[in-house]
Parts: structure tokens; C-alpha cells; sequence
């Protein structure tokens, strides 16, 4: 799709975080130029998974997150969501009233691990102290108009630290949660994207993310100068007049099956094969619709990887429109996906880093 970067801005529309921590994520990310497989503009993903960073120092999760995870938070009621997403417009960060020990630190990342890989959650949840109210010195309480965590002075059992582990990744869900809520009722066309389901997600990242091509997303053949302008128009009602297609154009596996009718996007190159004739509103709707659903796709993939609602990234289609994709991969693909998840790790290691420094 060749997005340039000075197109970030349209994809960051409609995205509401609180003031302070978009304003670190964008300082953050701006001081990153990323070389990618695929370019296009810093995702909606990457501020809010800079929240992330922002809230805890790390993102809340690892891949390798199991269902049980995704369950809890996704069964969050809307109230406990608002309540946890106030709390994150307190501050950038949950201050602890004392510091860890060394060997709670320990126990800490273990207890975390086994939260998130193995489902074990607290029995109870940490006290909250509204206005005016002081901390006794049992147990673990948030201070809601400052973020403090208060802790006991005595060593924090499993339990507590627990607590302390489920508040911080609700916290962070609650982010992501809103953002989402507000995609869904903003009317514009990533409203429509929410809605998909896994399978459609990783049906557009095979056809659109698998290729070897690094150079991918272009057309078999120039545009025209009216037919440029009349893309540029129609982006602009897509985008801001829900000018959309119900119809999707054909998807072929090499260059060679473009039959030369209609439009269609190859797997193996992920390139846009054009008729000789001038396109139709309709073929151009389809590429736009195409081309914004790799980005939305994109960026879903890599926030829930982040956040632990997927446990890593697509492997293999479910597409009957690519068959072979089917049955198990060949170990050459295997390669390649394990390459594309090495780089996604690798940006996320620069990502911590810059942001550590901007600390």
C-alpha cells in the first residue's frame, strides 16, 4: 500500500487516550522510523500499545497468553471498563507506596507468568480508597485521585501480588477496551472493521502479509493521471462518507492466473492486477476497501499479540479461495513466519528501548 508517514495522522483519528500518555506514546514513536516488510503509517496499535509501556514500563503480556486470559478481560462489564479506564487518566504510571523486596520482585514475575499462561487469577480484588479515605495498613489498596498502590509493610502473599497483577492488566484492557468502543460508534469505516472476526482478520493477513515481496502492494501496471485523481476522491468519501463496496475483488495465488478481467490481488506478491481499461469506481472501492483492512488487520494482530488476546501470529489460511494454504505448512513457510514474528519482536524490543530512555 506504500502509506507515507505523512498520513499517520488520518489513521490516528477517533483514537482517545488520555491526554498525557498519547502525548509520550507520539514523542516516543516519533523518534522511530521503521524499515518494515510492508510499509505504511505508525498504527493506531503502536499508541496504544505505547500506553501500555507508558502505564507499566512493559506491555502487559507475552505471546503465548492462552483463552482463559482473553475471557477474563473480555468478560469485564461496561462499568468495571470505566472504572479502570478513569484510573488510567490519573497519571502515567501506579506508584507503590513502598518498594518491592528483591525476592517479591521474583515471586512477582512468576505469580505474572502464572497468570497469564495458566489462568491463575486472585480470589479478591484490591481495596479502593475513594476521597477522604485512608489506608489502614492491611492488604493492598489504590489511592484513585494519585494511582498509589498502598502495600503492608510485611512481605505481600501470593494473593496480593496477584491483585496487584489482575489491576494492572485490567487497567491496561480498559484502554484498549474503550478505544475499541469508541471505533464501534464513531461511524467511520474502521467501525465496520471491529466488527470482523478472527478468521476474517487472518484471512486478509494471508492473502495481503504473506508474501516474500518487499516490495509488495502495488499495481501490475501505472495508473492514470485521472484515474490517481479519482482514487484520491474516492479514499476521501470512503473514509469520511462511508462510500463503501459490498463485493470483494478475486484473490489468485501467482501472477500468472490474472486472466486480465476485472481486478485481483495475488498472494505471492501481494500486488493489485489491473485490467488495460480504465477502472471503475466499484474495482476502486474494492482496492480501498482492501487496502484499509490490511492496515486495520495489521495493527489488530499486533495489539492483541501485545495484550494477550492472541496467542501469536496467523500461521496458515482458512480460505477456500486458497486451498493448499489449508493443510500444514511447508517448512519453508514455517521459516518465513518465524522470520516475520522475529522482526515484530525485534520493533518491540526498539520500541521498549526508546521508551525506557524517554523515562
Amino acid at each position: 500500500m506504500n502509506t507515507r508517514e505523512a498520513d499517520m495522522t488520518a489513521f490516528l483519528q477517533g483514537v482517545e487516550v488520555p491526554d498525557i500518555v498519547e502525548e509520550k506514546a507520539r514523542e516516543a514513536f516519533g523518534q522511530i522510523r521503521r524499515e518494515r516488510a510492508r510499509s505504511f503509517a505508525i498504527p493506531k496499535a503502536a499508541v496504544i500499545i505505547g500506553c501500555c509501556f507508558l502505564v507499566f514500563g512493559t506491555t502487559a503480556a507475552a505471546i503465548g497468553i492462552g483463552s482463559l486470559y482473553r475471557q477474563r478481560m473480555e468478560n469485564m462489564d461496561e462499568e468495571s471498563v470505566e472504572n479502570y479506564y478513569n484510573l488510567a487518566e490519573q497519571g502515567e504510571t501506579t506508584l507503590f507506596s513502598r518498594p518491592l523486596t528483591e525476592e517479591e520482585r521474583q515471586r512477582y514475575e512468576q505469580l505474572k507468568e502464572d497468570y497469564e499462561k495458566n489462568g491463575r487469577f486472585p480470589n479478591g480484588q484490591i481495596t479502593s480508597l475513594k476521597q477522604g479515605e485512608t489506608y489502614g495498613g492491611e492488604g493492598i489498596a489504590i489511592d484513585e485521585s494519585a494511582r498509589t498502590l498502598y502495600l503492608p509493610k510485611e512481605p505481600l502473599s501470593d494473593e496480593e501480588m496477584l491483585e496487584m497483577i489482575d489491576f494492572e492488566h485490567k487497567l491496561v484492557y480498559s484502554i484498549y477496551a474503550k478505544q475499541q468502543a469508541r471505533i464501534l460508534q464513531g461511524g467511520t469505516w474502521e467501525s465496520r472493521m471491529v466488527e470482523m472476526t478472527d478468521e476474517m482478520v487472518d484471512r486478509i493477513y494471508y492473502i495481503t502479509c504473506s508474501t516474500r515481496n518487499p516490495e509488495s502492494g502495488g499495481y501490475s501496471r501505472a495508473l492514470t493521471k485521472e484515474e490517481e485523481q479519482r482514487y484520491e476522491t474516492l479514499v476521501k468519501e470512503y473514509e469520511e462518507e462511508g462510500k463503501y463496496v459490498d463485493t470483494e475483488m478475486a484473490v489468485i495465488e501467482k501472477p500468472e492466473e490474472y486472466t486480465g478481467e476485472g481486478i485481483a490481488i495475488c498472494v505471492e506478491d501481494a500486488d493489485y492486477y489491473l485490467p488495460e481499461r480504465e477502472l471503475t469506481d466499484e474495482e476502486f472501492l474494492q482496492i480501498i476497501d482492501m487496502q484499509h483492512k490490511t492496515t486495520y488487520c495489521l495493527d489488530r494482530i499486533l495489539i492483541e499479540v501485545q495484550m494477550g488476546l492472541r496467542s501469536g501470529y496467523p500461521a496458515r489460511a482458512y480460505d477456500d479461495d486458497i486451498p493448499e494454504w489449508t493443510e500444514v505448512i511447508t517448512e519453508e513457510e514455517r521459516q518465513r513466519i518465524e522470520q516475520k514474528l522475529m522482526y515484530e519482536q525485534q520493533l518491540i524490543l526498539e520500541h521498549e528501548s526508546m521508551l525506557e530512555q524517554q523515562k
